[in-house]
């Protein structure tokens, strides 16, 4: 911290008269800044811009003289560097800012229906933004509520103008428009508890249409990357086979083994980044089936090297005697099926299961809402509603039942259970029901809020699924159509080749080529293809990565399936 302080001092020293020109001329730093929240003065910031790029003057020098003495021309790229540096100041706020705003979109429907339900119950806005601050489930509403707060105790800024400035400094408009209408209504003397309340609906209409607008778009990006894998392997395979066939050496096989081990991976990898960019993301991730695929992709590739005896180099006595059945794309197979497989039953349970909880709590919500209306307690709600069945929430209902019975505080019991449960919809429905209960007496006007605020979140999440689930089937025919082509593609190679070969054509002597090499080697590449397909196709059409351990099995099974059967089905 010291060090960075020092530079930016030094850098101030050496450039301090020129950045003004620069800001006044080329560009304005001053909102980039306060957007992307970089607490640091544009002058100090374009100064400290110009000294990096100047320290990095050598490695463009470096890079000419060894263009000139070696006439090494990949190194032309690295002559410009100082202006990557310079592009990369330009374009670190903007990322900042893209990233602050990304992160309070996800939190904002829920954060907005909390603040709509604490006004039903009387609450103001600014107390609402106090509590918000200590709230550890929306981490990028927490830090826009400390802003707020901080200018209020410490800098001594009426609530009202704390709120419009929050507003002017942050990137993300549905924000911007949320906080500036409040503070609209408040001076025009509006109705502030309605205002909130069309406006909280307003945010999760204008969710629910960037919702269909994401799964439009990761339609396209999924179909994108089948045609790019399916057409670009088919396409390498055709070059892969005609050099296989007619080289000779380890050579021949270099260009499969690079792309299939190499180049695919990356290309996955950034379809993945892509899906991720667009997709909406929760604070919280389920690792468990990220940990359990650790540990079998360690059995994964103990059993490959047992079924392969260790590549050939060490016989294993009772899997040599299976090396009869079992060739290399059936090991590859059984491999990156114990890989995925114990890791996609982990997912496919703990997908079930939150689905469960999230539909029973909204239907226990629902029933909440007209038991309140006889009279009841809130407490007396819930202890009357646990006798009836909401699913996988049943049995967790029934806890939190006899534990108020017991004494224990609502707000204690339901906390409690936020730390046994890892889906993020349900912490945050049941945390504003607690705050509805604990700050607001839980009356049936602000339970009425919080019911219809979280069926509209279930028919955003609805309206997702639906939007994506035709795409779900897509990387199966693409692995079938894969997997099937180029089988007959070889076959086809192999008998144009072998037919001539026979005949002894021009009085040659009648020679056979042995194919079984490269057909297993492009078998087990179209194995592998499947399995990075399904592991894409997963987190494409699900939001993870770990949705994509079920398709990635599925795949490599159905894959070694259609290689073994189209042999049997197609001939040349």
């Amino acid at each position: 911290m010291r060090f960075l302080e020092s530079l930016e001092a030094w850098s101030f020293r050496l450039f301090g008269r020129i950045a003004p020109s620069f800001l006044k001329n080329v560009l304005e730093f001053k909102d980039h800044l306060e957007r992307a929240k970089i607490k640091i003065y544009p002058e100090t910031y374009v100064s400290l811009m110009f000294l990096i790029a100047m320290l990095t003057l050598p490695v463009s020098i470096i890079a000419v003289v060894l263009i000139y003495l070696y006439g090494f021309l990949p190194l032309i790229f690295l002559v410009p560097f100082p202006f990557y540096v310079m592009i990369g100041f330009l374009l670190i706020p903007m990322s900042r800012a893209s990233e602050r705003a990304s992160n309070l979109e996800r939190e904002m429907p829920f954060a907005a229906t909390y603040i709509s339900v604490m006004a039903s119950g009387g609450i103001a806005p600014y107390t609402s933004f106090k509590r918000l601050s200590r709230v550890e489930l929306m981490p990028a509403m927490r830090s826009e509520a400390r802003e707020i707060i901080k200018d209020v105790e410490i800098f001594g800024i009426d609530p009202l103008t704390a709120i419009e400035n929050a507003a002017k400094k942050n990137p993300l408009d549905v924000f911007k428009d949320f906080l500036a209408g409040y503070a609209s209504t408040v001076i025009i003397g509006g109705d502030i508890g309605h205002f909130l309340e069309r406006k909280a609906e307003d945010i999760f209409k204008t969710r629910a249409m960037r919702v269909k607008a994401a799964a439009e778009r990761l339609g396209m990006l999924l179909e994108t990357f089948i045609i790019v894998m399916v057409l670009m392997s088919l396409c390498f395979y055709i070059l892969f086979s005609v050099e296989s066939i007619y080289s000779t050496g380890i050579t021949s096989y270099s260009g499969i083994l690079l792309y299939t081990y190499m180049f695919t991976p990356m290309l996955s990898l950034l379809f993945i980044y892509l899906a991720h960019s667009m997709q909406p993301k929760t604070p919280i991730t389920e690792m468990r089936p990220y940990k359990v695929f650790g540990v079998c992709s360690l059995i994964g590739m103990i059993v490959f090297l047992a079924l392969t005896d260790f590549m050939g180099y060490i016989e294993v006595p009772f899997f040599s005697s299976l090396q009869t059945i079992i060739d290399m794309p059936i090991a590859v197979a059984i491999a990156l099926f114990v890989t995925t497989g114990p890791a996609a039953v982990v997912y496919s349970r703990i997908a079930k299961k939150k689905a469960g909880m999230e539909k029973g709590i909204s239907s226990f919500l629902r029933d909440l809402t007209e038991v309140r209306k006889t009279g009841l307690s809130p407490e007396k709600c819930i202890e009357s509603l646990s006798k009836r069945d909401y699913g996988v929430f049943s049995k967790e209902l029934r806890k939190i039942s006899a534990e108020i019975s017991w004494g224990v505080s609502i707000r204690k019991v339901i906390m409690d259970f936020l730390k046994r449960t890892r889906s993020w919809m349900t912490q945050i429905v049941m945390f504003l029901l607690v705050e509805t209960i604990d700050v607001g007496g839980g009356t049936i006007s602000m339970i009425e809020s919080l019911t219809r605020f979280n069926n509209l979140t279930q028919e955003v999440e609805k309206e997702k699924k639906m939007a994506v689930r035709p795409y779900i089937l897509m990387p199966y025919f693409a692995a079938i159509l894969l997997v099937a082509t180029t089988t007959m593609m070889i076959g086809f190679t192999a008998g144009t080749l072998g037919a001539p070969a026979a005949a002894g054509v021009g009085g040659s002597t009648g020679t056979t080529t042995d194919l079984s090499g490269m057909i297993s080697m492009f078998t087990t590449s179209c194995i592998f293809h499947s399995f990075l397909i399904g592991l894409v196709g997963g987190k494409i059409s699900e939001e993870s990565i770990a949705a994509g351990f079920k398709h990635a099995a599925l795949l490599v099974v159905i894959a070694v399936t259609a290689a073994k059967l189209v042999p049997m089905f197609v001939s040349f």
